[in-house]
């Protein structure tokens, strides 16, 4: 099939590794629904900042001192005003000057300009 659509291929040529590229996968069967439960909103938790780094929201401005804030140490009630970042495990969320994050019941991330 790689021959046919690209033109060449590597049969025979054992240095070659191989890579999958795409991989799809179906299941079947039954699934229990998590169950999402809220938390209770705090009225100004404490939020703290996990660390500063520059970043550059805006190349006219250039890099700016911006405050990194952990996502699991922000607590349902915290809001955080851009510039920020708030990281997690396998994610980043960039907050330019001017928007608000504010952490709901369910630890959503809502995000107002």
């Amino acid at each position: 099939e790689h021959r046919a659509l690209y033109g060449y291929d590597f049969r025979g040529n054992g240095e070659q590794q191989v890579e999958w590229v795409n991989l799809r996968v179906s299941g079947i069967g039954p699934i229990k629904r998590p169950e999402v439960r809220s938390e209770e909103v705090q009225e100004n938790p404490e939020v703290v900042e996990a660390s500063r780094r520059a970043v550059c929201f805006e190349p006219a401005a250039g890099y700016v001192d911006t405050p990194v804030y952990w996502r699991p140490d922000l607590a349902p009630g915290a809001q955080v005003a851009g510039p920020a970042i708030i990281e997690e495990f396998g994610s980043t969320v960039p907050l330019h000057p001017g928007f608000v994050a504010r952490v709901d019941a369910y630890r959503n991330i809502i995000v107002t300009r």
